[in-house]
C-alpha cells in the first residue's frame, strides 16, 4: 500500500489481486445478494484508492481492508435494515440453492454440511456473525477488535457465544437426523 501511495500503480493491481477473492468470499459469507456483494467490494476498493494518501500503516493492509469493508457492510444492513436473505441468487438471477443441490452426489455430505452452517449461522447476531467470519477468515482476535472497532473481549466473548451456539444447534441438527 505505501508503493501504491507513492504512486505505484502495479502495486494497488498488486493489492488488489492478492485481496480480491477472499474479501469477495467474506462478503459472501455475510448473507447478502451477488449485487450488493459487487457493490461493497468495489465501494470498499474505491475507498482505498481515495485514501491512499492518507494511509498510515497501523496494522496490516488486509486490516485496514477488512475495516473499510465491515463499515460498508454494516452501512448496508442499516440503510437497509437488512437481516437475511434465504435464498440467494448468481449473477444471471439463478438460485444458488438450487446449483448447490444439483452438485454431484460425491460432495453431498459436504455440501450438507456447508448449508447447515450457513443456515445456522443466520441465527447469530450480526456482531456475532461478524466476528465469525473474520476468523473463519484467518484473522486474529486483535485484527478482528482493529477491524470491527470493538475491544478484544467483546470479540472473545462474541466468538466463544457463536462457536457454542453453533456447535449446540449442528449437533442437535445431527442427532435428530440420526436418531
Amino acid at each position: 500500500m505505501l508503493s501504491y501511495q507513492r504512486g505505484d500503480s502495479r502495486a494497488f493491481e498488486k493489492l488488489y489481486r492478492r485481496h480480491k477473492d477472499p474479501l469477495y468470499a467474506f462478503l459472501y459469507r455475510s448473507h447478502v445478494d451477488l449485487a450488493v456483494i459487487e457493490e461493497i467490494a468495489q465501494e470498499t476498493w474505491i475507498a482505498v484508492i481515495n485514501a491512499a494518501a492518507n494511509y498510515q500503516p497501523s496494522a496490516k493492509f488486509r486490516t485496514y481492508l477488512y475495516a473499510i469493508a465491515h463499515r460498508k457492510l454494516v452501512d448496508f444492513w442499516r440503510a437497509n435494515k437488512y437481516e437475511k436473505i434465504t435464498d440467494r441468487v448468481d449473477a444471471e438471477g439463478e438460485s444458488l440453492v438450487d446449483q448447490i443441490a444439483d452438485a454431484n452426489a460425491s460432495t453431498a455430505a459436504s455440501i450438507d454440511l456447508s448449508m447447515d452452517l450457513l443456515l445456522a449461522l443466520e441465527t447469530l447476531s450480526k456482531d456475532q456473525q461478524r466476528a465469525f467470519l473474520l476468523r473463519e477468515s484467518g484473522f486474529s482476535r486483535t485484527e478482528i477488535a482493529d477491524v470491527t472497532g470493538e475491544n478484544e473481549e467483546t470479540i472473545k466473548s462474541r466468538l466463544r457465544y457463536a462457536s457454542n451456539h453453533l456447535r449446540k444447534i449442528l449437533e442437535v441438527h445431527y442427532a435428530e437426523q440420526a436418531g
